[in-house]
This record gives structure tokens, sequence and C-alpha cells, in this order.
């Protein structure tokens, strides 16, 4: 590189007349601008040293891909077209995209509107598992209804099995060959010795404009008014049935003697007008050996107070008796039948065999042969015929 410092201006001589001009003398740079001068050199120097040092160390790849980028670069056209190409392929990238977005929020709708069928289907499922809940519960009560009807239902028929079979007088002569006389009166006990209460409820006598009480409203009207007297909500009858021989007849089983005290003052008072409430089963027996003046008075009629003395002497409640024996003829003994108003109270003494009149013991037996004096004697007759008798009662008549 030349050296700036030496460089000489020459100045021509224009013709005469001209334009003063500067003189030739050579101009020398001042030592402000020589300085600059060798700075400006020295940097120049330094950087194209640094540079051969950079080349050395580049990678090879740099170097041949800086030829290429600089090529790359150099060629206007080639770098337009380039950029319009990527430009294009912007393009169809966004429109692309915007039709993938379009196609997921379709399938976003689908997915919404199904989800909206689902939960109106689970919506219909909880409504129909609500109903069946519902009927399940009515279902549960139905059942726990007819639980307690056929429980009553088998109480009433356990309560009639007791009486035992029923034996014809045929079927007990001929077992009297068989057992001793001394087990005759075993037969005459049935294996439960419990009294059943029952109240019977006549419907006969009710107007035919009226409606017929059925056991279900006889049941109701019972149950209420003894709940709200006993206040005792949940009490229910034993058990309420029909006579299956006179339909109009319903029988209301009680569980003890209060509690039928209960039911028949219910009855009578709280049922419709018209219907009756019969008297309650008596059960009968016969008494042989009684003398005749402990139970008949000077005109031969029963005394009045006999009940309450015979009741006292037997430690029993008597209802009723009836002399068997005619009155006209005089005879010192006679037999009576006498009328019970327990069950249990008429087997022991049928059992013990004794019951005492007047001081005295006369023999007991079952009674078969009352003419009872009125359709209600008649049935409490023929109740006791019915589901008592003796093998001694056999061999006598046998």
């Amino acid at each position: 590189m030349a050296d700036p410092i030496g460089t000489e201006i020459v100045v021509e001589q224009d013709a005469p007349f001209s334009t003063p001009k500067r003189s030739s003398r050579v101009v020398k740079p001042t030592s402000k601008v020589r300085d600059t001068a060798r700075q400006l050199e020295d940097t120049a120097i330094e950087t194209r040293r640094n540079t051969r040092h950079t080349t050395r160390n580049v990678p090879a790849e740099e170097q041949i891909d800086r030829p290429t980028e600089t090529r790359k670069s150099s060629g206007s056209g080639s770098g337009s077209s380039d950029g319009r190409a990527m430009l294009q392929k912007a393009l169809d990238l966004l429109a692309e995209s915007r039709r993938e977005t379009k196609r997921l929020q379709e399938a976003l709708k689908e997915q919404m509107e199904m989800t909206k069928e689902l939960q109106e289907a689970v919506a219909k499922q909880e409504q129909t598992m609500h109903e069946m809940g519902k009927q399940m519960v009515e279902m549960e009560e139905r059942m726990t209804e007819e639980l307690q009807r056929a429980r009553e239902q088998l109480e009433t028929i356990t309560t009639n099995a007791t009486d035992g079979p029923q034996r014809s007088y045929a079927d007990v002569a001929r077992l009297t060959s068989f057992l001793p006389h001394n087990d005759s009166r075993t037969l005459a006990a049935p294996p439960n010795p419990t009294d059943v209460f029952y109240c019977t409820i006549d419907v006969s006598r009710l107007g035919e404009d009226e409606a017929r009480l059925s056991a279900g409203t006889i049941r109701a009207t019972v149950e209420n008014q003894v709940r709200s007297e006993l206040d005792n909500p949940t009490w229910r009858c034993r058990a309420v049935t029909k006579d299956p021989k006179n339909p109009h007849r319903v029988r209301v089983t009680c569980r003890d003697e209060s509690e039928h005290e209960i039911v028949k003052r219910v009855a009578e008072t709280k049922l419709a007008p018209g219907a009756r409430i019969l008297r309650d089963d008596l059960y009968p027996i016969r008494v042989d050996n009684v003398s005749r003046i402990a139970v008949l008075d000077e005109r031969n009629e029963v005394l009045a107070e006999i009940t309450e003395m015979l009741g006292r002497e037997n430690d029993t409640e008597v209802v009723k008796i009836a002399w068997l024996s005619k009155r006209d003829v005089p005879k010192a003994y006679g037999s009576m039948v006498v009328y019970l108003k327990k069950r249990s109270e008429a087997r022991r003494f049928i059992d013990e065999g004794f019951f005492v009149a007047g001081g005295e013991s006369g023999t007991t037996k079952v009674s078969r042969t009352i003419k009872p004096a009125s359709a209600a004697d008649r049935k409490f007759a023929a109740s006791v015929h019915e589901k008592v008798i003796t093998i001694a009662d056999a061999q006598k008549r046998s």
C-alpha cells in the first residue's frame, strides 16, 4: 500500500490573466491526520489477521455451506421464488388447519349432542328407578298385609285343630275293647287346653237397603276403636273369620278374656244398627247323682242363686244349669247339665270325673242327650257334642 504521506500535489501554471490558484508546494498532512491513518491501518491489519485465524478454525462443513449460502443470497431471483413458495406453503397449512379445526368443532358438537342424549337417558333411568322403588314399597306393604292375614288364618286353623279329630259314637265304641276303663277320660282332653275367646257378630238382620258388613269392614272398625281405647296404634285382631255354614255370621278371635270383653263392647256400640253380638259359646257337662234339694226348691224350680253357689263350690264360672231328670218324679238324686264359660274348665271336670253340688260330689261326663230349650242352647250343646266324647259314655250306651 502506497504511503499517503509522500504524496505530492502539483499545480500547473495557467495562462495569464486566469484566476489565482493555490501554490504548487507540497502539502504535508498534520500529525493528527497521520495518527488517525495509522490507527485505521493497524485496525485493518488486525481484522485481516483475525479473519485468517477464524477461517482456519471453522469446520470444513461450514466452509462448504458458506459459499452455498453466499450463492443463495447472491441470487435475488431464486430467493424471491423461494419466499413465494414458503408463503404458499404457509397458506396451505393455514387452510388445512382451518379445515381440521372445523372438523374438530363438528366432532365436538356431535359429542355434546351425544352427551345430552346420555344425560336425558340417565334422567329417565333415574325416574324409572324411583317409580320402581315406590312400587317395591307398595308391594312390600301388600306382602306384609297378606302375610299378616295368612298368619291370622293359620292361627285360626291351628286353634280349630286343637279340638282334635271328630270321633263318632261308633269309633269310640270300637276302642272300648282295647283301652282300660281308667284311661277312658283321657280322650276328652285335646293336646292344648288353652281357651280361645270368640266374639260372634250376626249381620243377617241388617236392612236390605243397607250394605252388608263384610269381615274387612268389621275388622277395620274394631281395630280402630280398640287401638284408640288401648292407646296402642299397632294392635290387630287375632283373626276375623266367617262361618262357612252361615255367611251372615262373622267371628272375631281374641287373645285373652280382657281383650274379648273390649272387642264385645266395641262391637256392640260401634257397628251399624242391626248387627247383633251373639252370646258367648258355653261348654256343657253332664253331672249325675246330684242331690235334688241342692238344685230344686219346693216347687221343683231351679234355685235362683244356684249358679253362684256351684261356682263357689267348684272354683269356676257357671253361666246356667238345667235339670235333666223328671221333676214330677220325687227322686232324691237326679242329673243336670251345667253350662261353663271356659272350655278348659269343662275339660278339667270331665277329666276329674266329679262336680260338687250342695256339698256332695256328682259324677261328670260329656253331655250328649241334652235337648236345648232354644236355638242358642242347641248350638252350644251340639258344639260340645261334636268336640268332646268320652269312652265311659260310649260304654254306657253300648
